[in-house]
């Protein structure tokens, strides 16, 4: 009598799974890599609140992460690297001060103070008030990294992907070059997709800062 073979290991999987897998194939289509789409990490990783480590680690195929991250994770994230108007971190008070102003509710500095090092859960009126002084959207810190990744890769994706249609639909029209700055190797790619590539990348070149879609797509 054998031992049983040990089951195969689950698949984990996230929001941000499902475009991954998306990405790689349309990306492959047009012969282009990530680094095309997403050229600076640092961009991505500002509007999306994970790091350009992880970020990296996550295109190439690493499995989410099993604890998403807290509140006061994210909202720490944004103290750190949102600045003032004078270019300067926003000090606690001033946060309180201009929420408890705007809103007409009491909130010291004290309060905030707690909420960026996890000794308090704000309501969810709180965390929309500090989301808006921050100008995130409303949930943006209680997004999970898959979610977070969905949201700006997923907008990026949705804008190729219609490029794409509409190159496609000039090309069944007899569309067979069009004039456009060439970028990068384009050896591989056939007539009117050569030419236009440089074009697909500018209509998705363009920071993701006011729209956060949640689950799906």
């Amino acid at each position: 009598m054998t031992d049983a073979a040990p089951e195969p290991a689950a698949v984990v999987e996230d929001q941000f799974t499902p475009w991954l897998k998306e990405g790689n194939q349309l990306l492959a289509q047009l012969g282009l890599s990530w680094g095309d789409v997403l050229s600076d990490l640092d961009q991505v990783s500002y509007a999306t609140g994970v790091t350009p480590e992880r970020i990296k680690a996550r295109l190439e195929g690493a499995p989410p992460r099993t604890a998403p991250a807290t509140f006061a994770e994210r909202l720490t994230f944004l103290h750190e690297t949102r600045r003032d108007a004078n270019g300067k971190k926003h000090v606690l008070r001033v946060i309180a001060e201009t929420i408890a102003s705007e809103q007409k509710v009491k909130l010291t500095a004290s309060a905030v103070h707690h909420l960026l090092h996890g000794r308090n859960e704000p309501t969810r009126q709180t965390a929309a008030w500090l989301e808006k002084y921050f100008k995130v959207p409303v949930g943006w810190c209680s997004l999970s990294e898959g979610e977070a990744l969905a949201a700006y890769v997923g907008a990026r994706l949705t804008s190729l992907r219609a490029a794409q249609d509409t190159l496609q639909a000039l090309q069944n029209r007899g569309v067979t070059s069009v004039s456009a700055r060439s970028t990068g190797d384009l050896a591989k790619q056939p007539g009117l997709l050569a030419d236009l590539l440089p074009t697909l990348l500018a209509v998705v070149d363009n920071p993701w800062e006011s729209r956060t879609p949640r689950d799906g797509k």
